[in-house]
């Protein structure tokens, strides 16, 4: 089981409790964002530590919902939600940061 999965894992279900923890879980658009991210991308690190297959399809899930989640204060309108603004582009460049050190490291690439 590999660390940046574990941390990975643990960022996106910070992501769910950073509403109610930060305190703005009155905002609907925000609250309901930063929940249904989190999850995807928990799930999908859940899923990636259980198996111990070679498919790739997983980072791409998790790095795709992490540029969503960077992204979605601005398309969304909250970004002037302060705190919900910071925890979801936080853990979303995380989450979308860690995937390239994750590939290179389990599938080295080859010139020929």
């Amino acid at each position: 089981m590999s660390l940046g999965l574990w941390s990975t894992g643990i960022a996106r279900l910070a992501l769910m409790i950073a509403p109610f923890a930060l305190g703005y879980s009155d905002n609907r658009v925000a609250l309901w964002s930063s929940i249904i991210l989190g999850a995807v991308i928990a799930l999908d690190s859940g899923y990636k530590l259980m198996e111990r297959d070679d498919c790739r399809w997983e980072y791409w899930v998790a790095g795709g919902a992490g540029m969503i989640a960077a992204l979605v204060p601005f398309v969304l309108g909250f970004r002037t939600e302060t705190a919900a603004l910071w925890s979801t582009v936080v853990v979303g460049c995380y989450s979308a940061g860690r995937i390239p050190t994750v590939n290179r490291a389990s599938s080295p690439i080859t010139v020929g």
